[in-house]
């Protein structure tokens, strides 16, 4: 089992605070929260985990939606780059703050540590 979200947050660190667990409200804007919704093994070789599909879901919280849709399309593009495909993406403004929940599905080498697009 391996644990990304520390290096997502690392990935992210610069584009706003990052948070590793959901708030329940946020106290400063912007902020990046990194939940992972799954962390299936799908290959195990010698006893040991090889290949797991990770469902890593993010949310960019700020004052106003159009800095959501900014900073989320920010986000999109970092992952983007490094082979992370998002599978959900949605803008939620019936909240106390706006925010941008997107889903991330990808699967990572565990002993390599290379990202392999699903």
């Amino acid at each position: 089992m391996i644990d990304v979200k520390p290096y997502i947050a690392g990935l992210l660190g610069d584009i706003a605070d990052v948070e590793l667990a959901f708030p329940q409200c946020p106290e400063t804007l912007p902020v990046i929260t990194l939940t992972e919704t799954g962390n299936d093994v799908s290959v195990i070789l010698s006893g040991k985990d090889r290949y797991s599909v990770i469902t890593l879901q993010t949310d960019v919280y700020a004052d106003d939606a159009a800095t959501v849709t900014q900073l989320a399309v920010t986000v999109n593009s970092r992952l983007s780059a490094l082979g992370i495909k998002r599978s959900f993406a949605q803008l939620i403004t019936d909240e106390k703050y706006p925010r941008m929940c997107m889903r991330f599905r990808f699967g990572v080498d565990e002993l390599t540590g290379r990202v392999v697009s699903l």
